[in-house]
């Protein structure tokens, strides 16, 4: 098998960019320096200058950014040090001072666009938790964070709830969070922030006391608002059992479909949940038939309104 040749290329430094007029002739004096042994004290006389002048004195002298001493050559160390001897304070070049002003203007449009999405993402929450039928806590999980280091935010109740049709949240869980798990995440205290758990949040809009029944589904509520409208009748055809019937539609039925379709089950299945109950006195259809009229009580209004 051939081996493969890695060839490392190092690339030169930037062009030096000074704003100082002694730079040339520091350069003249400094390639003098240079061309003597470099032993053991002029390397500490180095590091010192540049730990005691800092990075901007150390870029300012050079006219680039300066990676540290001990990443530049001897040329720009004895650079350092003739500069500190003649106690130059040279200013930042030109580009640098730019960059370090777009850097800044990055940074606080970043401030403010994340202030507007915090404030943002709190009024929603405001909205979520005051609508919610106990009252939610926000918590961190300390044990682990994302990958922009950030931890995650937990809604937390403090009983147990449901949402759904019947799924579990325990008291003191994050929403998200099965009841049984065997690793729960490791809460904090409450915070006055905005959850950031999108499961979290979209359990806490849904979420109900335990002993509440399940809102309504999308059929259920559709039929809720047939019988809102008054089109739905308890009919009594001649020779027939009494049947419920949507009376906005017709159905292969009896008398030609003119009574309308069969709801009987899904009607019953709401009287059952106490959501609708059937008038006591006869009215008249909107097909000119009589039967006793179907209405929402005050838990079905709730429900189709919720």
């Amino acid at each position: 098998m051939s081996r493969r040749l890695v060839n490392t290329l190092l690339l030169p430094p930037p062009e030096p960019e000074p704003e100082y007029g002694l730079y040339q002739e520091l350069c003249h004096e400094v390639e003098l320096r240079s061309r003597q042994p470099l032993g053991p004290a002029d390397l500490r006389r180095m590091t010192d200058v540049s730990a005691k002048r800092g990075y901007d004195w150390c870029t300012a002298v050079l006219g680039r950014s300066f990676p540290g001493i001990d990443r530049v050559s001897s040329v720009d160390g004895w650079m350092l040090v003739a500069a500190d001897e003649l106690n130059l304070d040279p200013p930042l070049p030109r580009r640098i001072v730019d960059e370090r002003e777009t850097e800044l203007k990055r940074h606080q449009s970043q401030a403010l666009l994340h202030e507007a999405e915090l404030e943002m993402a709190k009024r929603r929450w405001n909205l979520v938790a005051v609508g919610a039928p106990v009252v939610l806590t926000v918590r961190e999980n300390t044990r682990h964070s994302g990958p922009d280091g950030e931890h995650l935010r937990h809604v937390v109740p403090p009983v147990d709830v449901v949402s759904g049709k019947a799924r579990k949240h325990a008291a003191d869980m994050g929403l998200c969070e099965v009841p049984a798990k065997a690793d729960p995440l490791h809460l904090g205290e409450p915070v006055d922030l905005p959850p950031n758990c999108q499961r979290c949040l979209d359990y806490a809009a849904k979420i109900r006391d335990k002993d509440a029944p399940a809102p309504a589904t999308a059929a259920e509520a559709t039929l809720m608002r047939l019988i809102a409208s008054g089109a739905v009748f308890t009919l009594r055809p001649a020779r027939s059992q009494p049947t419920i019937r949507d009376t906005t539609n017709h159905s292969r039925g009896t008398r030609g479909g003119a009574l309308g379709r069969k709801v009987d089950a899904r009607v019953k299945a709401l009287q059952a949940k106490g959501w609708a109950a059937p008038d006591g006195q006869y009215s008249e259809t909107q097909t000119g038939h009589r039967g006793h009229i179907w209405r929402l009580t005050a838990a079905g209004t709730t429900a189709l309104e919720g």
